[in-house]
Formats: C-alpha cells, sequence, structure tokens
C-alpha cells in the first residue's frame, strides 16, 4: 500500500532499482524522482509530512518482507530435509561456491555434512573400485545409481576407496575424500536425487531391535550388544579378510567377495538386502541385531558394477538417430541417464587437487605468453588424449585407435588446430619414454620408439615445429603437477575424535600419484578450448560427456581414418 501511494505521486521507493521487489508491472522506473511536486506550495509542509510517513511504512514493509521470505525460505528447506530425514544443509550462497565459508574445510564442517542418519546406507564391498581412474568411475556411476534405483539415501563414504591400477605403486588406495570434494557433493544431493556421503557411526547405523507389540524399532541406546559391520581399521567389511584383499598380489577378480560377507558367528544380519530385494519377514528371521548398512560391489570377474555400468550405456545405444549436416551423415546418440548426468555435475575434484590445476594451467599459459611476447589473454588451447602408452599398443582396444604419433598431428592439421596457441597432452611421459618391453612384438617395438621421438621433439619444438620453425608450444601437468599435492599423511578412523591437524605427505610419498595425475589431467582437459580424444578409450569417452553437459564444444573423436567433430554426446561406451 505505502509502494502504491508513492507511485501515484511521482515519487520512487528508494532502492528499487535491480530490487527483487521491482516488478515491471508496477511502472515504479517509469516514474522521475525529481519532477516537481504537484501539490500546491500551502500543502508542501503536508507533502513531505506524508512522503516521509510513506518512507516509514515502506521501511517496515521492507523489513518484514525480509523476515517473511527468510522464515519461508528456511521452513521449505528444513520441510524438505524432513521428508528426506537428513539434516538440513547450509545456505544456497554458501553451496554455490566453495570458498565463501572460511570454515568450509574444517573438520568440523565436514564431521557435520557426513554425519549419518538411521536409514538404509549402501556400502561398497570391494577394496577399491576396480581398473583405471575412468573405469573405476564408471563403477562407482553404477554404485550410485543402485543406490538411486533402491531407494538408498546414504553412502558410506570410508569404503569408497580408489586405487592405482598398474605401475611400481600397484594396490595402493586412497580415500574418497582425498580425491573428491565431499562437501560440495553433500552440499547439493539431496535437491539432485542422490544419496548423501556419510561416515560411519555404530551408534547411529547399528543396533538391536526392540519389540513393541507387533512393530520393530531400533534400539541405538544398547550399545554393550551392537555388533558392527564395519570395520574402521580396515575400512572393509566385517569378517572379511584385509591381508588377502589388500594385498597386491592378490587378483581380486578372483574373489568372490560376496559369499565371506555374513559367515562368521553372529555376523549373519550384516548379509543385508536391498528393501526392494528382500521381505520384512526375511530381514527379521537373522536375528535381534540388526544394521542399516547395505553391501554391494563387485564380486569376481569384471563385476557386478562393470555389467551394471554397461546396461547403462546399452539404454542409450536403441535410441540413436542419424541426421545429415553439411551433406555429411552424422548419427546422434542420446543423452546419458540423469544419474549419471548429474553426477558428472557434483562431482568435483578435492580443494587440493584443484588448486594444483589451476596453478598449472596459469603458469603454463603465463609462460607461453612471456616467450611469444604477447600480451592477451588467455591462451587457446587444445587438449589431446592419445593413448600411445607401451599398454595400449597390444590392448584388444587399440584396434580402434590411431596409434602413430606422427599420424595423429596430421590429422590434427585443420579446424580443430586452426588459431589454437598452446597443446597440452594428457599422456604419461614415462610410460611412453620408457624402454619398450618384450612382451611387444617387433612392429610394436617400433613403433613405441618412434613415439616417443616424435613426443620428444614436439616438446622441444612444439607442434607441427621442427629446427627451423617453431609450432604450437606444448605443456603437459599430470605427473609433474600430481606428485607435490598434499595430502594427509593417515586418514583419522573416528572423525569425532580428531582434534589435531594431520601432518601432510605428497602423493609421491603415498603411492598415488599415478592416480591423481589422471585426475589432474582429466579435469584440465575439461578446462581447454577444444579436446581431441580416441576412439574406444573410456577416459576420452568420459571427457567428451562431461564437456558436453557443460556446453563446451569443440570436441573431436581420433581413429585410424582421421578428426571428426563430435556433435552431441559420445557414443555409449561398451568396453572398448
Amino acid at each position: 500500500a505505502a509502494i502504491k501511494i508513492m507511485t501515484e505521486r511521482g515519487m520512487e521507493p528508494s532502492g528499487s532499482h535491480g530490487s527483487a521487489l521491482s516488478n515491471d508491472n508496477d511502472h515504479l522506473h517509469n516514474e522521475n524522482p525529481r519532477a516537481p511536486n504537484r501539490s500546491s506550495r500551502s500543502n508542501s509542509s503536508s507533502s513531505w509530512k506524508r512522503y516521509l510517513a510513506c518512507i516509514a511504512i515502506t521501511s517496515l514493509c521492507l523489513i518484514q518482507f525480509g523476515i517473511s521470505t527468510m522464515y519461508l525460505t528456511t521452513t521449505e528447506n528444513a520441510n524438505y530435509s524432513r521428508i528426506m530425514d537428513l539434516p538440513s544443509v547450509q545456505s544456497e550462497v554458501q553451496q554455490t561456491d566453495g570458498n565463501t565459508n572460511n570454515d568450509r574445510s574444517s573438520i568440523d564442517y565436514f564431521i557435520n555434512i557426513t554425519t549419518p542418519q538411521p536409514l538404509p546406507t549402501l556400502v561398497h564391498f570391494d577394496p577399491i573400485f576396480l581398473g583405471g581412474y575412468r573405469n573405476q568411475h564408471m563403477r562407482f556411476v553404477a554404485f550410485v545409481n543402485f543406490a538411486v534405483e533402491n531407494s538408498i539415501p546414504q553412502l558410506l563414504l570410508p569404503s569408497l576407496r580408489w586405487g592405482v591400477a598398474q605401475g611400481e605403486h600397484r594396490g595402493r588406495d586412497v580415500p574418497f575424500d582425498y580425491l573428491f570434494d565431499v562437501a560440495y557433493w553433500n552440499e547439493r544431493a539431496e535437491r539432485a536425487g542422490l544419496p548423501r556421503l556419510v561416515r560411519y557411526d555404530a551408534s547411529v547405523l547399528e543396533g538391536r531391535r526392540r519389540r513393541s507389540g507387533t512393530t520393530d524399532m531400533m534400539d541405538n541406546n544398547n550399545k554393550s550388544t551392537t555388533i558392527a559391520c564395519f570395520n574402521t581399521s580396515s575400512n572393509l567389511y566385517s569378517g572379511l579378510d584385509s591381508g588377502l584383499l589388500r594385498n597386491p598380489n592378490t587378483n581380486i577378480r578372483r574373489v568372490n567377495i560376496w559369499d565371506e560377507i555374513g559367515r562368521l558367528d553372529g555376523y549373519a544380519h550384516c548379509r543385508r538386502l536391498p528393501p526392494s530385494s528382500v521381505g520384512q519377514q526375511e530381514q527379521e528371521d537373522v536375528g535381534d541385531e540388526f544394521t542399516h548398512l547395505i553391501a554391494h560391489g563387485g564380486s569376481k570377474g569384471v563385476g557386478r558394477l562393470w555389467a551394471d555400468y554397461n546396461a547403462m550405456q546399452r539404454r542409450r545405444g536403441k535410441a540413436k538417430q542419424n541426421t545429415t549436416i553439411d551433406n555429411r551423415t552424422i548419427t546422434i546418440h542420446p543423452e546419458h541417464l540423469p544419474v549419471e548426468r548429474t553426477i558428472n555435475t557434483i562431482l568435483r575434484p578435492s580443494e587440493a587437487i584443484r588448486n594444483a590445476i589451476q596453478s598449472a594451467i596459469q603458469s603454463s599459459t603465463t609462460a607461453q605468453k612471456d616467450q611469444q611476447q604477447q600480451l592477451r589473454s588467455p591462451s587457446k588451447v587444445l587438449a589431446l588424449h592419445p593413448r600411445i602408452e607401451h599398454d595400449m599398443l597390444h590392448h584388444r582396444c587399440g584396434r580402434f585407435m590411431e596409434q602413430n604419433l606422427t599420424k595423429i598431428f596430421d590429422h590434427l592439421r585443420g579446424e580443430c588446430s586452426h588459431n589454437v596457441e598452446l597443446l597440452f597432452l594428457a599422456v604419461n611421459i614415462e610410460l611412453v619414454m620408457t624402454e619398450p618391453g618384450s612382451s611387444l612384438g617387433s612392429d610394436l617395438r617400433e613403433l613405441a620408439l618412434e613415439n616417443a621421438i616424435v613426443l620428444n621433439r614436439t616438446r622441444t619444438y612444439g607442434m607441427f615445429g621442427n629446427e627451423s620453425s617453431v609450432g604450437i608450444p606444448m605443456f603437459e601437468s599430470g605427473s609433474r603437477t600430481a606428485e607435490n599435492i598434499l595430502f594427509p599423511e593417515e586418514q583419522p578412523t573416528d572423525y569425532s575424535k580428531a582434534g589435531t591437524t594431520p601432518r601432510l605427505v605428497s602423493s609421491k610419498s603415498l603411492g598415488i600419484t599415478d592416480l591423481v595425475a589422471s585426475i589432474v589431467n582429466f579435469f584440465t582437459i575439461i578446462e581447454a578450448d577444444r579436446f581431441v580424444g580416441v576412439k574406444g578409450s573410456s577416459f576420452s569417452t568420459d571427457l567428451f560427456s562431461v564437456r558436453y553437459y557443460m556446453g563446451k564444444r569443440g570436441n573431436y573423436i581420433l581413429g585410424p581414418e582421421g578428426v571428426e567433430e563430435l556433435v552431441g554426446p559420445p557414443p555409449p561406451y561398451t568396453g572398448c
């Protein structure tokens, strides 16, 4: 009402420009606040009194509106959390920017945002996700999808461990929260329809049933008889042989871990199935002990998670369509399932890795500008993922790839490298430059040696460069950046007792440089202006996907026949 009176008198409420209260229908911005007063001079005193009164009333209205808005927003969030039976999260301002809250990286904030609720919680029973970095990611996607499909609102964080797949440190593993931003995930997971990541708390997730008539209730106060289905020392399901499963010489693909769960006396209830897979009566027959933990994983062979992910991809493959663009036929593949799309938007590297990536990109582009004495910024970056490491030269998926680095660079001449000022090469330099092993045949050994020579020349003269002409400068990150990133020396087994800051050591000291380097390369490529990936690579395929959903165009797929710009999401990954 006060705003209406002021509008009629040719006045404009203070601060209305750009305000959330502004409305085009009110025509508030059409009035000139300096227009002459329409009242006669004799009524000027009265007009000013009315003006001051309007200002006061308007201020009160704005204050009340702000209070009401805050209440409604808080109530809405609280109701949403209550529906999910989860604690409310921080304000939207803090959710959208990880750097706005100075305490966000504190142990107290981590404890609070990963606090479990007495709800079904999915546990990964394999000691690590199997495979290289992106194959592990694919299994993680299938694991999350299983939770979503079975309405399981929590994932047990300490069970989500990532591993080093090859090299001298093969078998080393690392906690999920060293590699990825857990707080960022949890701040968005509920609204995105994904499960939260929670730490283990036996007082919440384990207990005994208290009989009340015909109704079973959890008795979390009976601590003396609680049986823990998760071992915080080994970060494995209770009863599993950590000495066997964490031995780098053990082939986990040949161990049926699921058969070992619940075999110990008193632990039968730990072999729990999702609610959708087992009736309530069957669950009661186990005994009085109860757990909210639900074990799930790969088991023998490539594992169930790998099969589940491929099944997710097959659903996409059935709906592909062909279209004609610029007189050429192009296959348009359907988008990924909502779960995978959402994961790609809220799974980001940990703060330590993000800072290292940004520092590496900035220092490389700055050095290139200084070298060419150019001031325009930033550099236009072309990222290339050539799968030319020795292990891929004789891999069954190698038949889909161009593995000759000279031919790869020849394919890049033209549109995809036009106006490019910097080349980022995502390759394991050590595995390319090392002496080829005896496992390679004579032809592949010759190819490996040629690739090493071409790579070394490109590092010196740039892509398309030689002794007399400088080409496009190349920079690499990967291991060089990853080996100096610092992580806690030991992960706390009980976060509630963590009161001191842990000693930090490098990823090289922890033996996880190769894994961290893959993450560094992956997210560096996401930042590039253009990207050329190879057919048959899970790493390249996932990069095509993430870049597409982030609105990053300029994606090219490389095969023996040449380079082709990718339109839409990439083809479904089918193991090669």
